[in-house]
């Protein structure tokens, strides 16, 4: 809408009304950084992942707000920086999430952990790629490489280089991925029932969960933020724990 003919006042509208999306966006970066906060963070491969894609998102915001903004959104109109800001979002972002939550539910939905060597390698070589892949976009947008375009002009070479080493790379993150899932699937070491010391009441039934999940309906004694601690988490009356004092509390 930037670059297309659109009055001067319009444009002042859609700068204005795309700016607002930094709101919510704001709200949810500060909302994920104060759950991390003063909690019991280990630096397992679904957290590794999770903090990958806040990280992208973060980066991804930062660019939004430059394309928001008339004057540079008119100078990088249908260049590479758009390419790299979308991929930012929707690659980075995203895929950065799928994969923290693949390896979050893994052990749930298999009854099998995976193997976290392989976890940490695909992250690593998945947070490089992506980086090395989408990073020079921004550089070559800024100064002029258009998108969809079959060849470039030879100032463009260096950071074009460097993105397809990032997209070899980024391809190649997939294989440890693969082998470690084909292969923890088959072979890995069984899960426990709640591997990450988390409080919902998927993680307090057998992995994978038996089709009714709990044979009675559980009560929940413990405070909804109690991460890490050593009490019970979920108590019936019919439980080894539930002694009369307990079900005092489970009464009142």
């Amino acid at each position: 809408m930037y670059a297309s003919a659109t009055a001067p006042w319009m444009r002042l509208v859609f700068m204005l009304t795309t700016m607002c999306v930094s709101v919510p966006t704001g709200i949810k970066v500060f909302a994920w950084v104060a759950t991390l906060w003063k909690g019991k963070i280990r630096l397992t491969t679904p957290m590794l992942f999770a903090l990958g894609g806040l990280i992208m998102f973060v980066f991804a915001g930062i660019t939004g707000i430059m394309l928001s903004s008339v004057p540079v959104d008119i100078h990088v109109n249908n260049t590479y920086f758009v390419v790299g800001h979308f991929h930012y979002v929707l690659y980075g972002t995203v895929t950065m999430g799928l994969y923290a939550a693949i390896y979050h539910w893994f052990p749930k939905m298999t009854g099998r952990m995976y193997n976290e060597g392989f976890g940490k390698l695909h992250f690593f070589l998945t947070f490089i790629g992506t980086n090395l892949n989408f990073w020079p976009m921004h550089p070559l947008g800024l100064h002029g490489m258009l998108r969809r375009v079959a060849s470039y002009a030879p100032e463009y070479t260096f950071w074009n280089v460097v993105a397809s080493i990032g997209a070899f790379v980024l391809g190649v993150s997939t294989l440890p991925f693969i082998f470690n899932m084909i292969t923890s699937w088959a072979n890995g070491e069984k899960a426990p029932d709640n591997p990450w010391r988390a409080i919902g009441l998927e993680w307090l039934v057998s992995s994978p969960p038996p089709p009714e999940n709990f044979d009675e309906i559980p009560y929940v004694l413990s405070e909804p933020y109690g991460y890490g601690l050593n009490h019970p988490l979920v108590i019936s009356q019919k439980h080894p724990e539930a002694t009369p004092e307990l079900e005092e509390v489970v009464d009142g």
